[in-house]
């Protein structure tokens, strides 16, 4: 049986060091890689091809966001199959992480067991979703709007996202500053800054080009 290559991104040192001793003693895998930041992993997947990918969605403020960095790697390396590992598994982001080329979402809370069962399910070319979260990402698709304003609404509900958080939201999606938010809420800016802060951790981007992206990928 032939031994699958996998390589593995995250930005948490011990995550990557649990992982990485944990998957050593799996007889049908090689870890290939295992890599802190984007720019590694681009660097070191050219030299140690990998045939499965296990990546962090939301990485630090200095990288890509999840969907641009997943479709960069599904046009770079288009034979390695993405599968989503997270802490951040909000059905808005497992959706949109499907939708630009993950094969499955894994989220941080799941066991070793359900690691290598979404591993070999990846392998053998299936999609992957554990099926509570699969309920969940169904429902969620089934609730969407038609329109585009309902439609915003409802990623933004999905991922989870508190009232004044999508208040940030929308406000920001109508090109207004902090100050400006700050102002039409009588909050301080302080308080805006960590709405908008939490409002892109539970949406998996780093952005403001992250946000527009996922609200027009979702439409």
């Amino acid at each position: 049986m032939k031994r699958l290559r996998i390589a593995l991104l995250d930005d948490h040192a011990v995550v990557r060091h649990g992982l990485v001793s944990h998957l050593a003693g799996e007889s049908t895998v090689d870890v290939v890689g295992s890599y802190e930041n984007s720019r590694e992993l681009m660097r070191g997947m050219a030299q140690a091809p990998a045939d499965i990918l296990l990546l962090d969605f939301s990485l630090g403020r200095d990288e890509l966001d999840g969907v641009s960095l997943i479709r960069a790697l599904r046009a770079r390396f288009p034979d390695c199959s993405i599968l989503v590992l997270s802490a951040h598994h909000e059905p808005a982001t497992v959706s949109l992480a499907l939708r630009v080329g993950a094969r499955g979402f894994v989220g941080k809370d799941e066991d070793m067991t359900s690691l290598m069962r979404a591993i070999r399910a990846v392998a053998s070319g299936a999609i992957y979703l554990s099926a509570e979260m699969s309920y969940h990402v169904a429902d969620a698709t089934t609730a969407s709007g038609e329109a585009r304003s309902a439609a915003g609404d409802d990623v933004l509900q999905q991922a989870s996202l508190s009232v004044r958080e999508q208040e940030v939201i929308r406000c920001y999606l109508a090109g207004m500053t902090v100050t400006e938010i700050a102002e039409k809420f009588s909050r301080s800016i302080k308080t805006i800054s960590a709405q908008k802060a939490t409002a892109f951790r539970k949406l998996g981007v780093t952005s403001n080009n992250g946000l527009f992206k996922i609200m027009n990928k979702l439409e």
